[in-house]
């Protein structure tokens, strides 16, 4: 993958931010209709509504632009894990509603988001998809606030934070029928919850 120049414009004016959205949407339509083969800067270019010289002065190519809308989503789903911690909510439990955040970012334009995460693991960068879960599984750690019945080791917050996030995301990918049942939903908290109460027997 060709490397991006960092002497090209970065979005700090409204206008210029206007304008790298527009590109992400546009792509993200693309991506969700045709899929990489029908991705080109021009027809991104086109259905933005910018001219071509536009889109280059904020990127070199169609991989820089897949790459940076690559990096926004892991941001915007850790954002919405975050929120869902963070928020007050005595009628959803926090782990229910991590979960729920969860299967929301990632069923958001599927075939679009899957793409993304492939370009970012080709070109190398699939440590940004760990520092990402890394981000929420500290927060846990610190401050799981009732999340867990019992204090989680450093082992068991891995364990959990992977297969939790690697059980949305495939079934998000493969197009699961059942990806919005509450069967879904609620098989993952039974796993979560059985796991910490085997672990807590075993413990004893």
């Amino acid at each position: 993958m060709p490397a991006i120049d960092s002497k090209r414009r970065k979005p700090q004016r409204a206008s210029a931010v206007n304008v790298v959205e527009m590109i992400f949407e546009a792509s993200a339509r693309i991506l969700q209709t045709d899929g990489r083969a029908g991705l080109n800067t021009n027809r991104i270019a086109q259905q933005a509504g910018v001219s071509i010289g536009s889109l280059y002065a904020y990127f070199p190519n169609k991989d820089a632009i897949l790459l940076a809308m690559a990096r926004r989503e892991l941001v915007l789903l850790r954002e919405s894990v975050m929120t869902s911690l963070e928020r007050e909510d005595p009628d959803t439990p926090p782990l229910r509603a991590v979960i729920r955040a969860l299967i929301a970012g990632y069923s958001t334009r599927d075939q679009a988001r899957r793409l993304l995460m492939e370009a970012l693991v080709a070109g190398g960068h699939s440590d940004q998809i760990r520092e990402a879960i890394e981000v929420v599984t500290a927060f846990l750690a610190r401050d799981g606030r009732g999340l867990f019945p019992s204090p989680p080791s450093p082992t068991a917050l891995f364990i959990l934070t992977r297969a939790v996030d690697s059980v949305v995301r495939l079934a998000t990918y493969e197009q699961a029928g059942f990806l919005h049942a509450q069967e879904f939903e609620d098989d993952l908290v039974c796993l979560v919850e059985g796991y910490f109460l085997k672990r807590d027997i075993d413990h004893r």
